[in-house]
């Protein structure tokens, strides 16, 4: 038998159901923390609870696309995303077996926070402890397995810190040393030495100077960088 005669008599619905969607982790660096971009559900299970923007992947579309269409429609952002694990388990979703992409997108402040007073219907939340943060303080409880998929994110953002310029692009194009230091001590969790990470960075080739200063601090002035980077990738 060749394979125009198999598929013929193939029959799909031999196989159990099964969905595939993609989730995405839209983040951003602001007041020295990392915050996660969520949307409140519109619809059932979980309906009115914040929740990772998402959307099931339709037949005749590429997985990054379904991404960056979620992104779009549900976080009112066009950014690079970037995928990075799949989350499968039997019972993560009520509604049927449902195997989620997770992508991850990186935005700066101030257009992460134009999107969602554009968008409405969605909060910034911060992310301390490697958990998501309400306003008040408190540990935010999401629904499905959105908890493990920001916390794989942040794991996956934190390996590749120093391997990569991925993380570049939580700050605005122009960025100073202390900037970028409390991002990456945002991102590890954990405080840095000064002086080393000013060496390392430097030394890496990663960064070139602007010639530029801040303009509008309150403390003295610092030098500005950007990033000697090529552009993003989607997966």
């Amino acid at each position: 038998m060749d394979d125009a005669t198999f598929l013929a008599s193939y029959d799909p619905t031999a196989f159990p159901p099964l969905a595939v969607a993609v989730d995405i982790v839209p983040l951003t660096f602001a007041n020295g923390a990392l915050h996660v971009l969520l949307n409140k559900r519109a619809e059932q299970p979980a309906r009115g609870r914040l929740a990772l923007p998402g959307t099931f992947v339709r037949a005749d579309e590429e997985l990054g696309a379904a991404a960056q269409r979620a992104l779009r429609d549900k976080a009112g952002l066009d950014a690079p995303v970037r995928q990075f694990h799949a989350f499968g388990a039997v019972d993560r979703d009520p509604r049927m077996r449902i195997v989620s992409i997770g992508y991850m997108a990186v935005v700066n402040a101030e257009a992460m926070a134009a999107a969602c007073d554009s968008l409405g219907g969605c909060e910034l939340l911060a992310i301390t402890g490697g958990s998501v943060r309400t306003a008040a303080g408190r540990r935010a409880t999401l629904p499905f397995d959105h908890d493990a998929i920001i916390a794989r994110a942040l794991s996956d953002l934190r390996r590749d810190l120093d391997r990569d310029d991925w993380a570049f692009g939580l700050l605005a194009a122009t960025f100073s040393l202390r900037e970028l230091q409390a991002l990456h001590e945002a991102i590890r969790g954990q405080t840095l030495n000064k002086p080393a990470f000013r060496k390392r960075l430097i030394e890496s080739g990663r960064l070139e100077a602007t010639g530029e200063m801040e303009t509008g601090k309150g403390f003295r002035p610092a030098e500005l960088y950007r990033a000697r980077r090529s552009d993003h990738a989607t997966d």
